[in-house]
Formats: structure tokens, sequence, C-alpha cells
């Protein structure tokens, strides 16, 4: 007869739907990037056209800093979506608009202090002028190299992504989760696409 105070509690391993739970940023990446290289081969576009992926990146981590409340992060993520598509639909053009919306922005975060203020939030500004003119710069490129600064871009956003994931500053952990995951895969996939 065992002594039931003497054994040992049996632990049952996480569920695939705990491990799902907490992983969905990372899940909702990988979703997202498949879509934009099916859209890509789809549509025989080449990586430059994912030069909006990181521009909106930049621009929604901007425009989060300027608010300076990480939880705004998702609904600005909505929202440009929604305007990009609106954008598209409307045949506006999208790059000018998207441009003129990122110097709106960084004026607005200039006029509040945006650079006296953390070191992170600060560091939007020089981000969103090194990530989004990577992505204007990749339009007037040949596509190889296009899509290779594309590519390049996406990689160090991804850098920046992991450094507000562990700082837990500027966007949700979440949103940065996410951002890592889309951005880190879709500019590997990218170069493997440009190789094969």
């Amino acid at each position: 007869m065992t002594d039931l105070a003497t054994e040992e509690p049996r632990t049952t391993p996480p569920s695939v739907l705990t491990f799902l739970a907490h992983r969905w940023p990372t899940l909702c990446g990988l979703a997202a990037m498949a879509v934009s290289v099916l859209d890509m081969t789809t549509e025989m576009d080449d990586g430059r056209s994912q030069g909006l992926v990181v521009f909106l990146a930049a621009l929604i981590y901007l425009a989060t800093a300027v608010v300076g409340r990480p939880g705004v992060a998702w609904p600005l993520f909505g929202v440009s979506v929604v305007a990009v598509t609106l954008l598209r639909l409307l045949d506006v053009q999208l790059w000018t608009a998207l441009v003129a919306s990122a110097v709106a922005i960084a004026i607005v975060g200039l006029a509040v202090g945006l650079l006296r203020g953390p070191r992170l939030s600060a560091a939007q500004v020089p981000a969103m002028l090194v990530f989004g003119g990577a992505a204007l710069a990749a339009l007037s490129l040949d596509p190889a190299l296009g899509s290779y600064l594309v590519a390049a871009a996406l990689i160090g956003h991804a850098v920046l992504d992991t450094i507000a994931w562990r700082a837990r500053k500027v966007v949700t952990r979440s949103l940065a989760e996410f951002c890592a995951v889309l951005d880190l895969t879709l500019g590997l996939a990218i170069i493997v696409l440009q190789v094969i």
C-alpha cells in the first residue's frame, strides 16, 4: 500500500491548446508571412512589394511611440490595414499617402518631445527614416537588389521588434512578437525566393 502523502503529484503536459493560446502572436505572424509570400508568388511580384510591410511596421511603432501608450499598437495595426485597403480601392497613390503620414507623425513626435523621451521610443524617429527609406529606395532599384534591400530591412526590423519585446516598451509584447516573426520569416523567404 502506498502512502498518498509521499506520492509525487502527476503533472500533465501542457495541452496543445494552451501552447497555442500563449503563442498566438507567433502563429499569426507565420500566417501573415505565408499570405504575403503567396500573394507575392501568385501576383508574380518580387520582394520589393513587401517593402510595404516594413514601412507599415516602422510607421506603427513611430505612431505608438508618439502616443506613448503601447496598448494602441494593435488598434493602429488595424487602422493601417483598413487604410491601405481603402487607398488601394480608391486608387490613391499609396506610397505618397504613406510617406505623408510618416512625415506628419514624425513632426508631431518632434513637437511633443519624442526625442527627449525614453531611448527606445526616441529611436523610432530614426528607425522610420531607415526602414521607411529602405522600403522606398527598393522601389527604384533592380528587382533582385531591391528585394534584397527589403529583406535586409525586414530582418533589421525584426531585431528592433525583439528589443521592444524584451524591454516591454513602445508596443505591446504581443505585437512585437507578431511583428518579429513576420519580419524575420518574410525577410528570409524573400532571400530564398531570390536564390531559387
